[in-house]
């Protein structure tokens, strides 16, 4: 018996729906038994066996993390708000205005550098910590929000994707516009930038992901506790004698969401931004 076209074709799309919810549930899995095990009580959430669901109910935890000991984490969101929202800023506005250079203006040399730009993505954040804070202590930065924001302000990727975004952008725009008399200013911030607002967009979820969940820099630059940030003094929360694992993951719950609100608004912009600057899989 001979299987038709649209059968096949009916069955394939539904082998690949259930591969993809696999997939999607793997992912989000480890999310659910995060917000699951911030419910229970410290001692079971190490129990063994391993309970899903909580034997008993703790709905006090999320009251208790943020009045756990000396812990101050209203202190800790609005210091990682605030490295977040410079950090992104300055982000936005290096990476749009070289992108722009290199996409735009035929300069010697330009190849080549954008090359070395694009070469320093391979180079492990790992691998330059020391150097990084000797600059930073040097330059007297330790314990302060700019040595939090600048280190973490500046990426090669946000770079090549602002140019990879203007690359694809019609010449003829620019053109068209210096005919009619407009200066490189006025075509760059009238014209260019708001044409990019969904690449900006992307990376603007991109950036605020990686300088939101940065920990081991903030180890390193910052030991003043009022100047911690959210995943810092996430590793840092422990009590005396026990670590309260209940309060932990109900921190961490909190942590997830002014990032999964940010892209339930702007997911619109990221899909759209990823597939006009051409780095879709």
């Amino acid at each position: 018996m001979k299987i038709g076209y649209n059968s096949r074709r009916n069955i394939m799309r539904l082998l690949l729906y259930l591969v993809l919810i696999a997939v999607a549930f793997i992912f989000v899995f480890p999310f659910i038994m995060m917000v699951l095990s911030s419910f229970k009580f410290n001692k079971d959430v190490l129990a063994i066996p391993v309970k899903i669901f909580p034997p008993k109910w703790n709905w006090g935890s999320y009251k208790s993390a943020f009045t756990y000991a000396d812990y101050d984490f209203a202190r800790y969101f609005l210091n990682s708000f605030i490295v977040v929202i410079f950090a992104v800023a300055i982000c936005i506005a290096l990476s749009v205005t070289a992108g722009y250079g290199f996409a735009k203006y035929k300069f010697k040399g330009n190849g080549l550098l954008f090359a070395v730009v694009l070469s320093t993505i391979m180079i492990p954040f790992e691998a330059i910590l020391v150097p990084l804070f000797l600059l930073v202590r040097k330059m007297e930065l330790q314990n302060t929000y700019a040595g939090l924001i600048i280190p973490q302000a500046l990426t090669a990727f946000g770079v090549f994707m602002m140019r990879q975004f203007f690359y694809a952008m019609p010449n003829e725009l620019i053109e068209s516009a210096r005919m009619d008399g407009a200066n490189e200013y006025v075509i760059f911030f009238r014209i260019s930038f708001p044409i990019a607002r969904t690449a900006v967009l992307a990376l603007v979820i991109f950036h605020s992901q990686f300088v939101w969940n940065m920990l081991v820099w903030p180890l390193i630059v910052i030991s003043k506790p009022a100047l911690r940030t959210l995943p810092q003094a996430i590793a840092l929360f422990s009590g005396v004698y026990y670590t309260p694992y209940p309060e932990q993951l109900a921190i961490s719950v909190v942590a997830c969401l002014p990032l999964l609100i940010l892209y339930l608004f702007l997911s619109k912009y990221f899909v759209q931004g990823i597939a006009m600057t051409g780095l879709k899989g």
